[in-house]
């Protein structure tokens, strides 16, 4: 007989005494209470169970007025007014985007309303009071405002990535800008709700068609969106 012959010998005899062994029933369960902790399981099987007692509270957002209701007031309410009357509507999916028109909002490279453009947008306002969407400002810049054309991707000098560096950034801070003083003017017209208020610069520039005149592209892009969510902006 050799050791390992010995040695199964010796394994089966102890199984089978701790197999006609009687355990007490509240050893086993602190046993198995240890157990079921360190892997985690539970009746069910394999679960996450939490280290702690707090998490992360979850937000689930109401739905708020139809937009494609929305979208019809929205129209009726621009035809009808002098300044606004060609600011263009695009219905998506989950949000209406209001694209005010460039030409009477701003000028080349300038974050000031022109003339007449305030009082437009602040009697355009007045519809906003009566909905409880939530509301996001996106300002726009086209790449001239800054020199953009003067950026080059594949600049190999620190000098020129230095400078283009610093154009991209002023394109975010003149569509801010723009933003910003929209937004200024629906605080003046006494919109209390909150909203979100952003710049992208000339990054969304070449997304417009461009099969259309430079020119025009780049006044499409001289803009400020006003995006009316499905959600309402009440958590």
């Amino acid at each position: 007989m050799t050791f390992g012959d010995v040695t199964a010998l010796m394994l089966t005899f102890f199984i089978m005494l701790f197999a006609t062994t009687e355990t007490p029933s509240e050893k086993w369960a602190a046993i198995s209470g240890s157990m079921e902790t360190m892997f985690r399981f539970d009746e069910s099987g394999y679960s996450a169970i939490p280290n702690s007692n707090q998490a992360v509270a979850t937000v689930d957002l109401e739905p708020s007025l139809s937009i494609a209701y929305l979208e019809k007031v929205f129209r009726d309410n621009l035809k009808s007014d002098a300044v606004l009357k060609n600011a263009t509507i695009r219905l998506l999916d989950d949000r209406l985007v209001i694209s005010l028109p460039t030409s009477v909002l701003f000028a080349e490279g300038s974050a000031a309303l022109e003339d007449g453009a305030r009082d437009a947008i602040f009697r355009f306002v007045g519809v906003f009071r009566n909905i409880g969407n939530q509301i996001e400002i996106r300002g726009h810049a086209e790449p001239s405002d800054a020199r953009d054309d003067a950026l080059n991707p594949e600049a190999e000098s620190v000098a020129d990535k230095t400078v283009a560096n610093k154009l991209g950034q002023s394109t975010w801070r003149l569509s801010l800008a723009r933003a910003v003083g929209v937004a200024k003017v629906f605080r003046d017209s006494g919109y209390g709700g909150e909203f979100h208020v952003l710049g992208v610069g000339a990054s969304r520039y070449k997304h417009l068609n461009d099969k259309i005149p430079e020119a025009q592209r780049q006044a499409l892009a001289r803009r400020v969106d006003i995006v009316v969510y499905a959600t309402t902006r009440t958590l």
